[in-house]
């Protein structure tokens, strides 16, 4: 988890802070995501996969302009210009996920389309874990999860109602 340090100079960029909102519940889902895998809930998991994508999606396409201005106040802070190479994985990652996603423009896509999105999947997972310096306190987190099966049954409600 990246420190309170950190986290005050990625919100002192005015496109994260006018969002901050929506950072902070992408990085709750991306908790109940990985909560919902450990327990095998793949169902689950798999729609909200593609709802988390598509919210970053959505996220992303409303600061399209802002989105070169962003990276680079972002490698302005020590932390993220020090693992300039997974933002630039995350990212790559991040649009290989979408590009998959909107193949053959149906929900139903081929298996190796979806097999392909996995991966990608996996890869943005890996470089998100490594840019946010993933330790033991989101751990905590995400067991916190896994052991309170009905409040990830309140949250996955709570995320499919609010898209209805």
């Amino acid at each position: 988890m990246l420190s309170f340090s950190i986290w005050r100079e990625v919100f002192r960029i005015p496109w994260v802070r006018r969002n901050s909102e929506a950072v902070r519940l992408l990085s709750d889902v991306f908790y109940l995501l990985v909560a919902l895998y450990r327990t095998r809930r793949l169902q689950e998991f798999s729609q909200l996969r593609c709802v988390f994508f598509e919210m970053l999606d959505s996220f992303a396409q409303h600061g399209r302009s802002d989105a070169k201005g962003t990276v680079d106040e972002l490698l302005k802070i020590s932390w993220f210009r020090v693992h300039q190479r997974d933002l630039y994985r995350l990212i790559a990652a991040y649009n290989r996920v979408i590009e998959g996603m909107g193949q053959d423009g149906q929900n139903c896509l081929s298996v190796e389309t979806q097999k392909r999105i996995n991966q990608d999947a996996e890869d943005f997972v890996l470089a998100l874990k490594k840019l946010a310096h993933y330790d033991e306190q989101d751990e905590v987190r995400i067991n916190a999860l896994v052991q309170q099966p009905e409040l990830m049954d309140v949250m996955v409600r709570e995320i499919f109602a609010a898209l209805r």
